[in-house]
């Protein structure tokens, strides 16, 4: 993949070697497409840093210089990955929506919708309970852009070909990623004699699949291509095609649009709603939903015993690296929040600089992964705040996995963000038996946690308010032997969230209901 450095070095010499060819000659007009299409790619790596003027700007030239239906609907999606506070996020969503209804009316030549290459998965950080309206404005668009986008598979009005239920599960992310992380023993644990199970990824993107035990299970490595796709799929007669993430990627998103099988559902690899009129359930574990989730939902909302995910058990390193060896601080307490930087909504920066201001000399551990850029733009929203607590804010970069298990062993607390929780990531730490305090929002994407917590029957550690999660963190920050003792709650209970099976009757049972 190109840095940014290479993409602006190629835009730019592009340009210059355009500016010395004729108007009109083929082979300028090859060039600034070829120069658009650089800054389109620089558009995407900028945003990704957090730099949404920089991303705007470049897609902007993009567009001068190559106009095009596509990159219209993605300069409209474009929206701060790293947003400066709620009133910034509130002001985005508004012109996001009058940058929508703007191109809802476009007429034009239809295009590829996978040419669009965005989404509008920022939403769910945002903490706006509903974002289905402005899902569905987005799906709008991409169908008038691109009509075949809605279109229904021949065996969904056709009777149903005998034999065992036939049952297709679709994901990008069968890679090293979160999903796999999360769904890989579902996969194996669904029974491959009574069902015919197609596991559906991507040319390319299977790697994950290799180490698991899929007997008597397909694997179909589907083209990245939306038509293949779909033809690929629809000839499978599938009686449930269940998308483990939606929103996350642009392909499967568009994919979603087509009625490829008789009954659709999503679970909470991504979750939110979709939006969707095409996926008509939403399988959730009933642990994590509030009392009134199904308001939230355009899709009928199916609470789940257990997790759904058959987590296998992280194998926590013994001996794990020295905490100066992973580049933690000497001294000092710790505190851990191992969230991408989406996840860092503004609400959360008050409850960070209090509770560091609370205890002297403890320090925040953030990591970064891959986004260094976006979470330096964090830290720099929280240090403009707090410019005293420099010294005291760490950000690492990526870590191999044992590494970043053995954060956990050195963290004294691990902070849940507000509104939008951790998933696997908390399941690693329970796996260290690493308390985390948490603050289960309104919405299931912000109760994963204390879900978990749920399941566990540990109560101390989800706190009532924003108040109280201030509170429990300075107290456990200055109570050493109260968290060791809470630790080892966590190791005498936390078998119930590893290799749980609980889920997978009840989702069979919804299998047999769907024929």
């Amino acid at each position: 993949m190109s840095t940014e450095e290479e993409l602006r070095a190629m835009a730019a010499q592009l340009a210059q070697l355009a500016a010395t060819l004729p108007d009109g000659a083929p082979e300028r007009a090859l060039c600034l497409q070829g120069e658009a299409q650089a800054l389109s790619l620089l558009s995407g790596r900028l945003w990704r840093g957090g730099d949404l003027a920089g991303a705007e700007a470049a897609l902007d030239r993009a567009l001068a210089l190559a106009p095009s239906r596509a990159r219209r609907i993605r300069r409209a999606l474009l929206l701060p990955a790293v947003p400066d506070s709620r009133a910034a996020i509130l002001d985005a969503r508004t012109a996001l929506r009058d940058r929508l209804i703007a191109l809802a009316g476009e007429q034009g030549p239809a295009i590829d919708a996978a040419e669009i290459g965005w989404t509008l998965f920022l939403l769910a950080y945002h903490a706006e309970l509903d974002n289905r309206d402005l899902y569905r404005l987005f799906h709008l668009i991409a169908a008038q852009a691109d009509p075949a986008l809605p279109w229904t598979a021949p065996l969904v009005r056709a009777p149903r070909r005998g034999g065992r239920p036939r049952i297709g599960i679709l994901s990008w992310h069968f890679v090293p990623h979160t999903i796999a992380h999360l769904f890989g023993g579902l996969l194996e644990a669904l029974d491959g004699t009574r069902f015919e199970i197609t596991i559906l990824g991507f040319e390319g993107r299977t790697a994950a699949l290799e180490d698991l035990d899929l007997a008597g299970k397909r694997v179909l490595a589907l083209p990245a291509a939306l038509p293949e796709a779909r033809r690929q799929i629809a000839a499978l007669e599938l009686d449930l095609l269940l998308y483990l993430d939606l929103g996350m990627d642009f392909l499967t998103l568009f994919l979603a649009q087509a009625r490829l099988a008789r009954t659709q559902a999503v679970t909470w690899g991504h979750p939110d709603s979709t939006g969707l009129d095409s996926i008509d359930v939403f399988l959730s574990p009933d642990c994590m939903e509030p009392e009134n989730g199904a308001s939230q939902y355009c899709e009928r909302l199916v609470r789940l015993p257990g997790l759904l995910a058959v987590y296998p058990r992280p194998a926590p390193p013994s001996p794990g690296k020295s905490r100066a060896a992973l580049g933690l601080p000497d001294q000092g307490f710790l505190y851990l929040c191992p969230q991408t930087p989406y996840k860092f909504h503004p609400d959360f920066d008050t409850a960070l600089i209090r509770i560091l201001r609370g205890v002297e000399g403890s320090h925040l551990i953030l990591t970064a992964g891959w986004e260094q850029a976006a979470m330096r733009r964090v830290a720099g929203r929280l240090l403009a705040q707090a410019p005293d607590l420099a010294p005291r804010l760490h950000i690492l970069g990526p870590l191999p996995r044992a590494d970043f298990l053995t954060l956990f062993q050195h963290a004294g607390l691990v902070l849940d963000p507000f509104h939008y929780s951790g998933g696997n990531t908390s399941l690693e730490a329970f796996a260290c038996g690493s308390p985390i305090l948490t603050w289960p929002g309104a919405s299931m994407r912000a109760r994963h946690t204390a879900g978990f917590y749920r399941l566990m029957e540990i109560k101390e550690l989800i706190a009532r308010d924003h108040d109280h999660y201030i509170e429990q963190a300075i107290h456990l920050g200055t109570t050493p032997n109260r968290l060791e003792e809470l630790r080892g709650e966590i190791l005498k209970r936390n078998a119930v969230l590893f290799n749980n099976h609980d889920s997978i009757p009840a989702f069979e049972d919804f299998i047999m209901d769907c024929l």
